[in-house]
């Protein structure tokens, strides 16, 4: 059941706000359509890369390459590699983007601004700020992610021309595997450098430790002979002897040839080297030579120079070739001394020496083996890098190269609009209960009596005073069959059944019925002696008494003259003396009353309060069947509060569609607030438009309408 009465709440609501809903609906529709035609269109291109997580090296065996949990990691590295500056950077320079008119520097909206005042001369970027401003612009063009957790990336341009976006796209992409591959490259290299460095320490390292061995036989061979006794020992040591001097011999020799040959000398060179062939040409040389000197000769023959050069080219190819000759003896010379070192090392090894010389030649011979080992590592690592680094391959390869978009993908219209749409429903329902609840007038029964807490409220339309009528309360007499009469009654119905249904009223006392407002101009003295007379015509004593002491209207409504009395009376010591007189008879009904003059200079919430007014109200309470009281508004003026205090049932009175809905609220609020035991609250909502009303237009015919 409480399911079933909040979708009818919520309809209602709907209802009843529908066009508020409705025209909301409609303006952010039409400003989105308007923005969405202002846009320029945003054409986007797309580049699928695959990444490869194996290494992309030739010498290296893919098979064996494990990805392990390394490989995520690594994706989600080269979407930021494939993102960075320094590709976006290779991007503009290679594809010129300097000179594109969406990266091209532009103004900012206040130097525009200035400019147009003539405020100031604008002012062109500088080359790098240019470039940061390309970079910015191109960043904010280009989007890169991992599809899902494949090993796809996507890499995206967006720009206002299509044939800009298919090209940036596949630029960025070729720039992103350049900068990959120069990447793997140049960290290979940087090894390769540090290993080549590495190398020259390691070489020099073998050098030192082969030369430490020599020297410590070559020192201590004399004493290992003696040590040993072995003439295979001493044999050894002449003949390094002997072909230590040869090559001593034949060094000096080359040398000697080598700084002839650079002095030209060449008939030492030919006496030397026992060279008939380059004394001949020697001879010859120096023949051209002196041809040259004779001036009438080179007038004869101008190919002198040309012979001789010819004949020293010659010369030199001979000479070098004798001083090879001696070159190749050096060489078969040092070969048999390092084969014969090598033979002797091994012989001293394996000769009885005493474990001292043995172990200090084995821990040489083991540092000479170890930096050559070490040697060779690095040599063989540096050749593999020098390979490695020739060899590589990009981790990551276009498989669908960007094409030309036929159609933008921004802005997306169809979206945008049901956005728009779902928006400006969203917007108008929130406009609507704000409207409904805080802002805007009450407009139905069921508004009011959600805001009452009330099972429901009354509608009271709008009437019009005819010219012999004084007040549209005359209704009720004069007209017991209109709208206005039959609603007067239904809220007298209401009344009684609330108040049937107290059960701390004594019984034997006139109830007490109070008529609030919560502003002032909302119908509520009309309604309190359409009420009172209702009452009256129904046979019952009514009492109808205007607490309204600031602005009493009551006697306008009658057509009686003001009186003094009721503020007389509560000021009195003696209030019954004058208690007969304050009271009128009502010309239309047997309602009696009680009316004010033009307000009280005194505080009206003291004579409220006062202990004359609780005395009035309980003898009056003793002497007729029905007591009213016409209060003042509750928001301006506190006297209704304390009024609220005193009255069995309120009939809180709201003007249609006027007054905002907090206010009624608080009005609401600070009655309940006040009343310590269970009040009837018959909430009215007053001066309907029959035109809005659907129940007077369906019922309409069951009226007699005097006026209207």
């Amino acid at each position: 059941m409480d399911a079933e009465i909040d979708l009818r709440t919520i309809f209602s609501f709907i209802r009843r706000q529908a066009r508020l809903i409705l025209a909301v609906f409609l303006a952010v529709i039409g400003l989105a359509s308007i923005y969405i035609f202002t846009l320029t269109p945003i054409y986007t291109a797309t580049t699928l890369v695959m990444f490869d997580p194996q290494d992309g090296d030739l010498l290296h065996d893919r098979t064996q390459n494990g990805l392990g949990s390394l490989a995520d990691p690594r994706v989600e590295g080269e979407v930021l590699l494939a993102r960075s500056d320094n590709v976006l950077l290779s991007v503009i320079e290679r594809e010129n983007l300097l000179d594109d008119p969406e990266l091209h520097p532009q103004l900012g909206f206040s130097a525009r601004v200035l400019s147009l005042l003539g405020l100031q001369k604008p002012a062109l970027p500088s080359a790098e700020q240019a470039l940061q401003q390309a970079l910015s612009a191109l960043g904010h063009m280009v989007k890169v992610q991992r599809q899902r957790s494949t090993y796809l990336i996507n890499i995206s341009a967006s720009s206002v021309s299509p044939d800009n976006a298919e090209r940036i796209s596949n630029a960025l992409a070729r720039a992103y595997i350049d900068t990959q591959l120069s990447a793997k490259v140049q960290s290979i290299s940087d090894a390769r450098d540090v290993l080549v460095e590495q190398l020259g320490a390691a070489r020099q390292g073998v050098i030192a430790s082969e030369g430490s061995f020599d020297r410590y036989i070559e020192a201590n061979l004399g004493s290992i002979i003696e040590q040993t006794s072995s003439p295979e020992l001493s044999t050894l040591q002449v003949q390094m002897r002997q072909l230590g001097t040869l090559r001593q011999a034949h060094a000096a020799e080359v040398a000697t040839l080598q700084s002839l040959l650079a002095g030209q000398d060449y008939s030492a060179l030919a006496s030397r080297l026992a060279d008939q062939d380059l004394a001949e040409l020697e001879e010859e040389r120096q023949g051209l030579l002196a041809r040259l000197q004779d001036e009438a000769a080179i007038a004869s023959d101008i190919d002198l120079r040309q012979d001789l050069a010819g004949v020293e080219a010659r010369l030199v190819e001979r000479a070098n070739l004798g001083i090879s000759s001696i070159q190749a003896e050096l060489q078969q010379t040092q070969v048999a001394e390092n084969s014969l070192r090598q033979n002797l090392r091994t012989a001293i090894v394996s000769s009885g020496l005493p474990p001292k010389t043995l172990t200090e030649l084995y821990d040489l011979q083991q540092q000479t083996e170890l930096s050559r080992q070490q040697y060779d590592q690095l040599l063989l690592r540096s050749q593999q890098l020098q390979a490695q680094a020739t060899l590589q391959l990009p981790d990551s390869r276009v498989v669908s190269p960007a094409l030309r978009p036929s159609e933008p993908s921004a802005p997306n219209s169809r979206l945008m609009l049901m956005t728009a749409a779902l928006a400006g429903i969203a917007l108008g329902v929130a406009l609507a209960f704000l409207y409904e609840f805080f802002i805007g007038g009450v407009t139905s029964d069921e508004q009011l009596a959600a805001l009452a807490r009330a099972r429901s409220a009354v509608v009271v339309p709008r009437a019009k005073v005819q010219p012999n009528q004084l007040s549209v309360a005359d209704l009720v007499v004069d007209a017991p069959l209109s709208a206005f009469a039959e609603a007067v009654r239904r809220i007298r119905t209401d009344i009684d059944r609330g108040l049937r249904l107290q059960k701390e009223r004594p019984s034997d006392l006139a109830p007490v019925i109070m008529v609030a407002s919560t502003v002032p101009g909302e119908g509520k003295t009309t309604l309190s002696l359409s009420i009172a007379r209702s009452y009256a015509l129904a046979g019952q004593s009514t009492l109808l008494i205007d607490c309204d002491l600031r602005r009493p209207s009551l006697h306008r409504e009658l057509g009686a003259q003001p009186s003094d009395n009721l503020v007389s009376l509560l000021q009195s010591r003696g209030p019954n003396e004058v208690l007969d007189d304050a009271i009128l008879k009502d010309d239309l009904s047997d309602l009696y009353t009680l009316v004010g003059s033009t307000g009280s200079r005194s505080a009206t919430d003291q004579l409220i309060t006062s202990p004359n007014f609780g005395r009035l109200l309980s003898a009056s309470r003793r002497t007729f069947d029905v007591i009213i009281l016409d209060t003042p508004p509750l928001s301006p003026v506190v006297d209704g509060i304390y009024l609220a205090k005193l009255a069995d049932a309120v009939v809180m009175v709201v003007q249609w569609a006027s007054t905002a809905q907090q206010e009624v609220r608080k009005s609401l609020l600070s009655i309940e607030g006040e009343n310590e035991r269970e009040q009837v609250i018959v909430p009215v909502l007053n001066q309907q438009e029959v035109t809005s009303s659907p129940y007077h237009r369906r019922y309409a015919s069951y009226y007699q309408e005097k006026t209207v």
